[in-house]
């Protein structure tokens, strides 16, 4: 791929008589990171010590903790996620086991990220509009899911440095020059997959542009051909590393099944429903998209045919791409196409009257349906979430807990090991997990049960299609044994959820 058009500046992008607080923001950039700070903790605030308010990111907490009392990644506790995930949870957890440590982590990650938008946007707009951008990918983040510490919030803001260090040396590529803010952002790439495989779509795009600018450089084809190659070894570090490590400790067919195998081997949903869900993940992002597509058939030839806004644009359709081609899709797979698209947007925000309304609109839908400053259920998460875990704690006096159900943080909370390697309650009782992780999960949950768990947690009822019928049934049948039931409700980001406490149970 080459861009070889030449730069021009955008009326926007040109010097202007800014006047008044717009000229002291833009040219303070201490400013402009106080300004989405300030946004982040309004927008995210309201769910800070919040341990159920995603499956998810609780059970990167646990695993995190479990790593630092010695568990092996794949070998003691599973999952199909890349390890960069976990060890960022585990440094958190060695600084702070709150809850907020990961969360305040986390709201730090985004900040950066909409900070990198903003400066991005900054080449194509005032900083105004650069900021509206950034507020945007703020508020939709929320609205996608990443309120919180979902996966996508960590490894965007990666990809986000990776595009900002290509797309402020364009013109240096073209020369057939690179430093170290490029050879940063290829590392970034690199490292954002190893948080998760998709990103690995986003980060080949890179290589590509990289590539096709450094070689599009008349002589030196054999020096260039090896800068290349060079960043792309930085590129694929991180995974090779990992790959390294596991099979020096002898354990490179677990990292093997759980990376690679499992993802091929899970059942995912059909084609009706897997064209519906991107259907509905592209409408939600409506109004984002229609602005940038406004903005971008008002340019003029000229501006269209810079190479920033041609590489900003591609970089979209190609996040769009890695999302679509994706066996399964959820909402917070649409995270990776916030910051290309929210780019595209400015030139709309920069229409005085429509463009602040257009931006008010995105904030208005973006925080209304994204739940975070619903006080009224963040209260009730709140105060719901201590009682069940005191509960809990003090009817398992010897820690032996059965989680079936999302809250899977429980068990760090409680002080209780978990019963078995799946340690994600999910693995045990999906049917489309059957058989992907390489273990047995009818076994692993005969050997549950053997260990006598003297509290079940189980929600009601278990969020899964199909449910491995197996399964349930023996866990159904152990409950029979439990002497005491209590039933709580506990709030997470999707509203109430109902979690049946079994206790005294097996004889306990």
């Amino acid at each position: 791929m080459t861009l070889t058009m030449p730069i021009t500046a955008s009326p926007a992008s040109r010097p202007t008589a800014q006047q008044g607080w717009a000229a002291r923001l833009d040219r303070s950039r201490p400013a402009q990171w106080l300004v989405l700070a300030g946004l982040a903790l309004l927008f995210r605030g309201a769910t800070f010590g919040e341990w159920n308010y995603d499956v998810d990111e609780q059970f990167f907490a646990l695993v995190g903790r479990r790593m630092l009392q010695g568990a092996t990644l794949y070998v003691d506790i599973w999952d199909r996620k890349p390890p960069a995930l976990y060890l960022v949870y585990a440094g958190i957890a060695l600084i702070s086991k709150s809850v907020l440590a990961f969360q305040l982590a986390a709201t730090l990650s985004a900040i950066v990220g909409a900070y990198g938008v903003t400066r991005m946007a900054r080449l194509f707009a005032g900083i105004g509009p650069a900021l509206m951008a950034g507020t945007s990918y703020l508020a939709l983040l929320g609205r996608f899911g990443g309120a919180s510490g979902q996966a996508p919030v960590w490894y965007t803001t990666l990809m986000i440095l990776a595009a900002w260090a290509i797309v402020t040396r364009i013109e240096s590529l073209r020369r057939g020059r690179i430093d170290a803010a490029v050879v940063g952002g290829m590392a970034a790439a690199g490292l954002a997959v190893a948080f998760k495989q998709s990103a690995a779509v986003e980060t080949a795009f890179f290589g590509l542009v990289i590539a096709g600018l450094l070689l599009s450089v008349p002589g030196h084809r054999l020096r260039r051909s090896v800068t290349v190659a060079l960043l792309a070894g930085v590129a694929v570090l991180p995974m090779a590393a990992t790959l390294a490590w596991y099979a020096r400790a002898g354990h490179l067919p677990e990292l093997w099944q759980a990376l690679v195998t499992s993802n091929f081997a899970r059942l995912y949903v059909g084609p009706d429903e897997r064209v519906w869900r991107f259907g509905v993940m592209i409408s939600l992002l409506g109004l984002p998209i229609l602005y940038a597509v406004w903005s971008w058939v008002v340019l003029t030839p000229v501006e269209r045919r810079d190479p920033r806004r041609l590489f900003v644009g591609a970089w979209a359709i190609v996040a769009v791409i890695a999302v679509a081609v994706f066996p399964n899709i959820y909402y917070h797979y649409a995270i990776p196409i916030l910051p290309p698209l929210c780019i595209l947007c400015t030139v709309f925000y920069e229409r005085v009257s429509v463009g602040r309304i257009g931006f008010a609109a995105v904030l208005a839908i973006a925080l209304f349906y994204g739940n975070t400053l619903n006080l009224t259920t963040r209260w009730r998460a709140h105060q719901a979430a201590p009682e069940l875990v005191d509960y809990v704690r003090a009817e398992t006096p010897h820690r032996r807990l059965l989680v079936w159900g999302n809250p899977s943080y429980l068990y760090a909370l409680v002080g209780a090991p978990p019963p078995s390697r799946l340690a994600f309650p999910a693995h045990l009782y999906d049917g489309a997990e059957r058989g992907a992780s390489g273990i047995d999960e009818v076994t692993e949950v005969q050997h549950i049960i053997a260990g006598r768990p003297e509290t079940v947690v189980a929600q009601s009822p278990v969020i899964a299609r199909p449910v491995n019928e197996a399964n349930i049934a023996q866990v159904a049948a152990y409950l029979k044994t439990c002497r005491k039931l209590r039933t709580f409700t506990l709030y997470d980001h999707n509203g109430a959820q109902r979690q049946d406490v079994y206790s005294r149970c097996g004889g306990a």
